[in-house]
């Protein structure tokens, strides 16, 4: 009988996740804070934990928020990566800021 390989996410259990749910946006959002590369479809699909097809639901919103940008176009389609601005700043010191409070409450315990 054949395995099944099974690899977690990037996204999981990430701190914008802590703070917004378990939510397709969020673990694309924190697949994209979480790279420093930027992504076809299938990989930030891969690291969001989430199926192609999602994926491409919350894509143009994404963008259209200032989220997420094109970062270039290849052979193999477009490449996404976190967009740069106030709004992808302000996403990374929030995700920071979380952690660091998830730790704090953790080592309260």
């Amino acid at each position: 009988m054949a395995q099944t390989e099974t690899t977690e996410a990037y996204a999981d259990d990430t701190p914008l996740l802590e703070l917004f749910g378990d939510t397709a946006r969020t673990r694309i959002i924190s697949a994209l804070l979480g790279s420093d590369l930027d992504l076809n479809a299938s990989e930030l699909a891969r690291q969001a934990g989430i199926a192609r097809p999602t994926l491409y639901d919350h894509l143009e919103d994404l963008g259209n928020l200032g989220v997420l940008a094109v970062s270039r176009e290849t052979a193999q389609g477009k490449r996404y990566q976190l967009a740069e601005g106030e709004l992808g700043e302000q996403l990374q010191r929030t995700e920071g800021v979380v952690l660091r409070n998830l730790l704090e409450a953790e080592d309260e315990l």
